[in-house]
């Protein structure tokens, strides 16, 4: 959240002149129009106006900026399928990706609220409904034209959401005060539905078994003009399939990893308070260890992985030196990450990729009821120095069997989009139509979820795709 809330503070900060402008001049405004009709100045109104004309830029300022982003995703973009964000929200879990829903429902509770205290025709349901849809379509159709943001139906959705959860809001204290006991327990129904479901979502997560995969499809890609191919066999899989069990760092184990991790470095942390050795910055399901000078440690909660920086291409180029890299055998490169007290599993594979960068890769074998999954990429210096670590390695624990769906189930998902980025493979199918999508291998592997357990995916592998392979999660 840290970056989030960095970012929120500093637009606040940007727009409030031009916040406080709209303010003055919609209230002045206000009064002047009851000056110029000689009638007595409603000061609720003229209050009201006011905070209108405060939301109103404050929305705009938020709505209308450059946003960076490619292809139908970012500036100038569009995203028609509806949910896409409450999906992404529930797959990836975390507070962060949920904030873009529900903050643009908050956004134009205002709005609705607003609405029916200033114009008696806006206590009509429709009407406020009318307004609330037909201000976010004009958003989001300049945010399209202007290339000042994404065009986005679930932004419509919210928005049109959020302006009649605020006109509900005001309609039961209006009915309230008129006496109408009726009509406001009929205007909570869509706040308290709304509660609700959220609450029931979040609730749903928790009490379920695993976590989710942050990468599952979101939507369904229209792959609907590919011609397939299945160049390969596809595996021969149970009816059930392992769940592994890692666990999840909270936060204080996060921290107890980066210390341990920096007394290792030299770092004294017996003696030495944290605030001294380090600079942390908590993320939501991250967590960020610096001093800016020697070293720099992100923590991911959820799975333990982490990637570690010396410095020493930063400190290379500062001295004027050229950066020089080195390479060892599997013997050495075990020997010194055991000074990390990183110990590599066996049965993994050793390889060397190029600038330095050694990879121990694991192929998901279970043995004695464990999983070793991952990879582990280290760089090293001319000297012989690790001076990157990028550690996604893992032994997990049996945790459950579970019902899986067949390879054949998973390939006709994966032709129907149902699969990990399959926004990238419906541009990509859409300029390879002619060719076709040629599938060149199929395989059972494991993937970490948002609590910490390891799923089973069937990983596809397509020809010409441009990166290693996209999947579709395995569990029914």
């Amino acid at each position: 959240m840290h970056d989030f809330i960095q970012l929120i503070f500093y637009l606040l900060k940007n727009m409030a002149g031009t916040v406080v402008l709209a303010a003055v001049l919609g209230g002045l405004a206000a009064a002047l129009c009851y000056k110029l009709r000689k009638r007595p100045i409603s000061w609720g109104k003229v209050i009201a106006f006011t905070l209108l004309c405060a939301w109103l830029a404050a929305m705009l300022s938020l709505t209308l900026r450059r946003m960076e982003g490619i292809g139908g995703i970012g500036a100038g973009g569009y995203n028609l399928h509806l949910f896409r964000a409450f999906r992404e929200a529930w797959n990836q879990f975390a507070l962060q990706i949920w904030l873009n829903p529900l903050l643009n429902t908050a956004m134009f509770m205002p709005f609705g609220a607003l609405l029916p205290l200033l114009w008696k025709p806006f206590r009509r349901w429709y009407a406020a409904l009318a307004a609330g849809f037909s201000l976010s379509l004009a958003v989001e159709a300049a945010q399209y034209a202007s290339a000042l943001g994404m065009a986005d139906v679930d932004d419509l959705f919210c928005n049109t959401l959020g302006t009649m959860v605020g006109w509900c809001l005001c309609m039961i204290v209006l009915y309230l005060m008129d006496k109408k006991p009726a009509l406001a327990g009929a205007c909570a129904a869509l706040p308290a539905l709304a509660a609700a479901v959220l609450g029931g979502t979040f609730a749903a997560y928790y009490l379920q078994p695993y976590g989710n995969l942050a990468d599952a499809p979101a939507f369904d890609a229209d792959l609907s003009g590919a011609a397939w191919t299945l160049d390969c066999q596809l595996p021969s899989v149970g009816e059930t399939a392992g769940v592994y069990r890692l666990g999840a760092y909270d936060r204080a184990a996060g921290d107890a990893f980066a210390y341990e991790f920096a007394r290792r470095l030299g770092v004294d942390t017996e003696n030495d308070p944290p605030d001294y050795y380090f600079d942390v910055m908590y993320y939501d399901g991250a967590s960020y260890y610096s001093n800016h000078s020697d070293f720099s440690l992100w923590v991911e909660l959820a799975d333990r992985s982490y990637r570690y920086d010396s410095y020493y291409d930063a400190r290379q180029l500062f001295d004027g030196k050229d950066t020089v890299y080195g390479e060892l055998s599997e013997a050495e490169m075990r020997e010194r990450l055991a000074a990390f007290g990183i110990d590599v599993p066996d049965h993994v594979t050793f390889g060397y990729e190029e600038d330095g960068w050694h990879t121990f890769q694991a192929a998901g074998d279970v043995e004695a009821g464990l999983l070793t999954a991952g990879t582990l990429r280290c760089r090293v210096n001319d000297a012989g120095d690790i001076t990157e670590i990028e550690n996604s390695l893992a032994v997990c624990e049996l945790a459950g069997e579970e019902a899986v769906l067949s390879p054949e189930e998973a390939y006709q998902r994966l032709q129907k989009g149902r699969c990990s980025d399959n926004d990238y493979l419906e541009y990509w199918a859409k300029e390879h139509a002619q060719s076709g999508v040629r599938v060149t291998s199929c395989a059972l592997e494991y993937r970490a979820d948002t609590k910490g357990f390891y799923q089973p995916v069937y990983a596809f592998e397509i020809e010409d795709l441009g990166f290693g392979s996209v999947f579709v999660p395995a569990l029914r």
